[in-house]
């Protein structure tokens, strides 16, 4: 609604405009016709020129097509006024009318459908458009079917009409065609080439020749004519020729109607003078058209040449200055490897004046054994096969030397630079920047790393070495302390206490672990041993080991799921069941109130078991969830918190369970109890080859009067193992170290060795080794590992067997009655 009126006013105007333009057309039409007909006719001589036609074909190309209607209505107006005047009957009006239109619409469409909606005469090809389609083509077609029809209906020379009619339409469009569709657009050719002293003079120069000429009837000097109206062309281009061509057209037709001129020196009759007057002045426009038309052309090509070598010279002098300001050495080698362009950088970078590095002498600065590098990744792309895309530039390190002798770093990308036009290699440009500070940090950074990478070497033997000593002594604790609660005639206060020690051992003990078990994992020293196992059963272990915490808070501790899951699957039950105690562990430990349910489910088309762990406690925040999987991290961690631990396990069991290859989260709201999950792939069934697993819970016992050899530098579990293995009718003996080891298999017989891995003098390893090697009565003795570091990795294979420390009663009867039922194979 509110653009109604802007689109009304602009409507309007351009309605306005079409109808100025078709009166314009009408008078412009009406008015030539008069002037071509009346003016000989006055002088008792035939029309030399016919301009109407070109006046209308000039106005339809300088208009928009949607205008034409209205032009073309405005002609055909102007042309039945000027025919009905100069005496022409209606019939023979309509008809000449209506062929001058179609000659100068022809003309029109011909050219426009060569040039498009603008047609600029000053571009070659559309000059040679106008002469061509409009300049002959119509005319020679409708002029000569307008004098053909003309001769049928009033009689005469057919030949003679036809020839002077359509010379006198083609001098008319190359004549006043090309002049108005100059003047058109004279404000665009002045603009590019404005009225000079010397374009002003050619113009009135070929008017005087041309007067001059035609005012004269001795000699015939038509010929002196156009080389005044080329030099007019030559000076003010376009717009020149076409003024030159009117006023030339216009003196000659005055001064030869008028009875003067050269032309009257041809005796053959007014015909033929019109004939030739008609010829000269066509072959004079259409020559000084052209060569004005081509005359721009070149003016412009060399303005676009000498804008294009400036626009170079600018560019030159940007890239100049952009190289001379680089910080990076700017550098172009040819083929050859020697440089040709070194930017001023160098001077800072290598300490050389640019010109001191050009020719050859920029290689001799480099490390001879780096050569080879940057030459590789020059021919990678120089010899690239041709139906082969070449390969990116690729940055290359190397080193060189300074003026002052010092060595620095240097970072280049050599890029091959080719020929725009052939695609020819001819050269490489490089940029050249100075890495010294980033090499030197990457080599402090190596330094770094391997230090770092031998203190954690370090901390490892520190860790394995504290395993050692800290489970040694809680293997005599825990062990004594068992032994002890068996006894019959302890009190109950003496029972309280010994439950207290094995309490505090066994807490102790679990810490031990977890930081071992971290550290392990952060040096991926964990392997996984996956077999056959009982979900069932596992979750039944786990359940039945935290029972008694549970129950001493009152908490209900269930299972649900397990026939869910398949019976047997394939995982590391170890592994499994140390992650589902520190999760059912842990829920244990924060739930005063409520329950604790650990759910089991499996998802058999994509082999994986899940497990979450559902308690009814505070619940985790979500930000502590962000945190409650990393090392040390614990929810409570004030001075006065009321849960002990070190902040491992969860740690511990996200290690755990991505290194089984699955994954592991928590789900909570505060107030409302907290689900921690994992799940874990887990094959069905059992292998082939597993054996069947016993279904009896009876303690495998060495064979009564076997006799063992205990090797462990610590008096007191020696001690442990005699009470143990005593108990059962074993037969034991001992050594202090490892020679002593080594030297009581030498010397005696015995049907097993228990061998501690870390003693003074002589390891466990080595003791072992040397036993085998030795041949003595004990050789071919089954050796068994006895230490804490067993836990930690693979087994040496000298050995049969292994039992952990600290020492567990069941461990150590089913590794010896294992290790004594396997006959070990004679050696070699």
């Amino acid at each position: 609604m509110v653009d109604q009126p802007t689109i009304g006013s602009k409507t309007r105007d351009a309605l306005a405009t079409t109808v100025s333009a078709a009166l314009g057309v009408a008078v412009g039409f009406a008015f030539l016709a008069y002037l071509c007909v009346e003016i000989p006719r006055a002088y008792n001589h035939l029309t030399p020129i016919w301009l109407s036609n070109g006046f209308l074909a000039a106005c339809l190309l300088s208009s928009p097509t949607r205008r034409w209607p209205a032009l073309m209505l405005g002609a055909a107006v102007g042309a039945l006024f000027a025919g009905a005047h100069a005496g022409d009957s209606p019939l023979v009006n309509v008809i000449l009318v209506t062929l001058n239109l179609s000659e100068a619409l022809l003309a029109a469409s011909a050219v426009r459908r060569m040039t498009g909606e603008t047609i600029d005469l000053g571009r070659p090809r559309d000059m040679l458009a106008f002469v061509v389609l409009g300049g002959f083509l119509a005319p020679i077609v409708a002029g000569g079917a307008a004098s053909s029809i003309y001769t049928l209906l009033l009689g005469g020379d057919l030949r003679t009409t036809v020839v002077g009619w359509v010379l006198n339409d083609i001098l008319g469009m190359l004549t006043i065609g090309p002049c108005l569709v100059v003047f058109f657009k004279a404000g665009l050719y002045l603009r590019e080439r404005p009225l000079s002293r010397d374009g002003v003079l050619s113009i009135v120069i070929c008017c005087l020749m041309t007067a001059a000429v035609f005012a004269q009837t001795k000699y015939p000097l038509l010929f002196l004519v156009p080389p005044a109206m080329l030099l007019a062309a030559w000076r003010q281009e376009v717009l020149g020729a076409a003024l030159s061509a009117a006023l030339v057209a216009a003196i000659a037709m005055v001064l030869t109607i008028s009875g003067r001129g050269p032309i009257h020196l041809i005796l053959a009759g007014t015909d033929t003078q019109s004939t030739v007057l008609q010829l000269f002045l066509a072959v004079s426009t259409f020559v000084s058209l052209p060569v004005a038309a081509f005359q721009r052309q070149r003016r412009a090509i060399l303005a676009h040449i000498v804008e294009a070598r400036a626009e170079a010279e600018r560019s030159e002098a940007r890239y100049r200055l952009l190289a001379e300001s680089a910080l990076d050495i700017i550098a172009h080698s040819d083929l050859e490897g020697r440089m040709t362009y070194i930017s001023p950088a160098a001077r800072a970078i290598l300490g050389y004046e640019p010109d001191e590095l050009l020719g050859e002498r920029y290689v001799k600065i480099l490390v001879d054994e780096d050569r080879a590098a940057i030459r590789r990744v020059v021919d990678a792309q120089r010899y690239c096969p041709e139906d082969v895309t070449a390969p990116p530039a690729e940055t290359v390190e190397y080193r060189a030397f300074r003026k002052d002798g010092r060595m620095i770093w240097l970072e280049s990308r050599p890029t091959l630079a080719s020929d725009p036009v052939t695609g020819a290699p001819t050269g490489i440009t490089d940029i050249i920047r100075d890495v010294t500070a980033r090499k030197t940090l990457e080599l402090d950074l190596r330094a770094a790393r391997a230090e770092a990478e031998q203190a954690a070497a370090v901390k490892g033997e520190f860790l394995a070495n504290m395993s050692h000593e800290l489970r040694t002594p809680l293997t005599a604790v825990i062990g004594f302390a068992n032994l002890l609660a068996d006894e019959p005639g302890l009190s109950p206060r003496g029972r309280r206490y010994v439950d207290r020690i094995t309490t505090g051992g066994r807490t102790l003990l679990a810490t031990i672990n977890d930081i071992l078990d971290f550290s392990r994992l952060e040096q991926g020293r964990i392997t996984l041993s996956r077999r056959p196992v009982m979900i069932a059963d596992l979750v039944s272990e786990v359940l039945e080991m935290l029972a008694s915490d549970a129950a001493a808070k009152g908490l209900v501790l269930r299972a649900v799921g397990d026939e869910v899951a398949p019976p047997v699957l394939r995982l590391d039950p170890e592994r499994v069941r140390q992650v589902l105690l520190n999760l059912v562990g842990n829920a244990v430990k924060f739930t005063e109130v409520g329950e604790v349910r650990l759910e089991t489910d499996y998802d058999l088309q994509a082999g994986r078991l899940r497990v979450s762990v559902t308690d009814t406690g505070p619940g985790v925040t979500e930000a502590d969830q962000a945190l409650i999987f990393a090392r040390f991290a614990q929810i409570d961690a004030a001075l006065t918190r009321e849960h002990g631990g070190t902040g491992l396990g969860l740690a511990i069991s996200r290690g755990l369970v991505e290194l089984m290859g699955g994954d592991i989260g928590v789900e909570s709201t505060l107030g409302q109890g907290a689900r921690f999950w994992f799940e874990i792939p887990a094959r069905t069934g059992q292998d082939d080859d597993a054996d069947d697993e016993a279904g009896e819970d009876d303690i495998p016992l060495p064979p009564p009067g076997s006799r063992v050899l205990v090797v462990d530098d610590n008096a007191g579990n020696r001690e442990l193992v005699r009470s143990v293995l005593e108990a059962v009718g074993v037969e034991v003996a001992e050594a202090v170290d490892g020679e002593e080891g080594v030297a009581a298999a030498g010397a005696a017989p015995f049907d097993a060795i228990l061998m501690d891995l870390r003693m003074p003098r002589l390891d466990g390893v080595s003791a072992a080794l040397r036993i085998r090697s030795e041949e003595g009565p004990s050789a071919r003795s089954p050796i068994i590992a006895f230490s804490a570091d067993v836990r930690s990795g693979a087994l040496d294979p000298v050995f049969d067997g292994a039992t952990p420390k600290p020492l567990t009663v069941l461990s150590l009867l089913s590794t010896l009655a294992a290790a004594l039922a396997t006959p070990r194979p004679a050696t070699a």
